[in-house]
């Protein structure tokens, strides 16, 4: 595998970014590089260096950019066999890269990502969709980023991808096991290994929002010579799965090759085509609103608009904390009651939902004084309360004897909804969901379950986040 190819950069909270609007106009012009931007040179092009977050992120500058602005984006391993990315900058496509690395395209990255798209295109004006560019462990981060926002993606290019963590770095199959990356994507994804071998959260598992969105991608790799990571397990099962989910995805294998050199001596089929998905009629959205503004409007305004004050079309006890699944689509939810501490003891709280949830939890049994202690704004897998960090809430202090007013909202779109709320007293992991034996149903009942209240009603949401 590579070495890390890039600096290390702190991760420090960043400030949110600007929220207007960023008008995605066809454009020839230069735009005059941000406040705290270092210029410099890459391969005869104009590169702006600068930080997004803490961490180092880069834009290479076309010297006439094509219409509509296209730009490719390096996720990991930024100039290694990089003949693509300047045949691409010739064409007028910029090329971007932020430092992720050491971080296999778990939730942290992603969140890095997301600021960092956010910077690019409001300061830059680029094109509302990207294509991810993703060499080796790089397909993690791409996959991963392309499922969270479809809807952002023009095509995607990846080059001996690796697909599932748990083939690499945790060396399944043919590829052999890189001890130092798998503690260290272990740490990044917080999970011990034994919950990593189970994780249904790998981009091979997932494809199904990409292919939903027809988002082509273009694959190339070795053939079978690949022993770093082996492509049955990743480009080919990639190529079968999203075939499958009637995806389009082209594969071009080297005959002979193993994992290195990456790209193609000639790369101008990579070339065609992301020309080909970048032109302006397919990747003009219209106008361009951060990622942050998008979440948290759409899924804010889904689950508020949900009628709570009016009577649910359907009523259930559940016996946990774990919504009942198959109910139908475009439906909102409600889950209260009441939790009781068996112990004294700080509690870390946590909420898995398809497609938004949000957990409050009050310091008492009165439901005015609830306030939100996690949420997600996009689909978890189900019972995975470690995907994305705000699905979990700091330590909260529970004493024995007491019980707190807590309340789940759910909105679901289409497919298999589900929801549940987990708890522990130290790291929340996949499967604690919460008992019957400490909940209690809201305003009374005896310990043992609680309630979930379902609103059927469509048009109370005139703005559906996608599933």
């Amino acid at each position: 595998m590579h070495p890390i190819h890039h600096l290390q950069f702190r991760v420090v909270r960043t400030a949110i970014l600007l929220m207007s609007l960023c008008a995605m106009m066809v454009t020839q012009e230069a735009f005059a590089a941000p406040a705290g931007v270092q210029k410099g040179e890459w391969n005869g092009y104009e590169q702006h260096n600068f930080n997004v977050g803490g961490r180092g992120a880069l834009l290479v500058i076309p010297k006439k950019p094509a219409e509509g602005n296209p730009w490719i984006w390096r996720t990991e391993f930024f100039g290694v066999d990089p003949q693509a990315d300047i045949a691409l900058l010739e064409k007028g496509v910029y090329v971007g890269y932020i430092g992720v690395g050491g971080l296999f395209g778990a939730p942290v990255a992603l969140d890095a990502m997301d600021l960092y798209y956010d910077f690019v295109c409001e300061n830059y004006h680029l094109s509302a969709k990207t294509v991810p560019e993703g060499f080796s462990r790089g397909g993690l981060y791409a996959l991963n980023w392309g499922i969270r926002h479809p809807d952002l993606v023009a095509c995607m290019y990846l080059d001996a991808p690796v697909c599932d963590f748990k083939c690499w770095p945790g060396g399944g199959g043919r590829t052999r096991a890189s001890g130092r990356d798998w503690r260290d994507c272990l740490n990044a994804y917080g999970m011990t290994e034994a919950e990593a071998r189970a994780y249904k959260g790998n981009p091979i598992d997932n494809l199904k929002p990409m292919a939903d969105a027809k988002i082509p991608i273009f694959v190339v790799c070795g053939d079978m010579q690949d022993w770093v990571v082996a492509i049955e397990g990743n480009a080919l099962l990639l190529e079968t799965r999203y075939k499958a989910l009637g995806g389009d995805v082209t594969l071009v294998k080297k005959p002979g090759a193993g994992h290195r050199p990456h790209s193609l001596p000639d790369p101008t089929p990579i070339v065609n085509f992301v020309l080909k998905n970048t032109k302006p009629d397919k990747i003009n959205p219209g106008k361009w609103k951060s990622i942050t503004a998008q979440k948290t409007l759409a899924a804010n305004k889904s689950l508020a608009d949900i009628p709570v004050d009016t009577k649910p079309a359907r009523s259930m006890v559940l016996q946990q904390f774990e919504a009942q699944k198959g109910v139908g689509n475009l439906y909102g939810g409600r889950v209260r009651g009441f939790v009781h501490a068996p112990k004294t003891a700080d509690y870390d709280f946590a909420i898995a939902a398809d497609a938004t949830a949000e957990l409050y939890l009050s310091p008492d049994e009165n439901p005015k004084n609830k306030v939100l202690v996690a949420f997600t704004r996009q689909p978890t897998a189900a019972g995975n309360f470690t995907q994305f960090p705000s699905q979990r809430s700091k330590p909260i202090s529970l004493v024995a004897g007491k019980k707190y007013y807590i309340e789940a909202l759910h909105k679901q779109n289409s497919g298999n909804g589900h929801l549940s709320v987990g708890w522990a007293a130290a790291e929340v992991s996949n499967g604690k969901v919460i008992p019957g034996t400490q909940l209690s149903p809201f305003p009374n009942g005896a310990i043992g379950s609680i309630n979930q209240e379902i609103w059927l009603d469509p048009s109370s949401w005139p703005e559906h986040p996608k599933p």
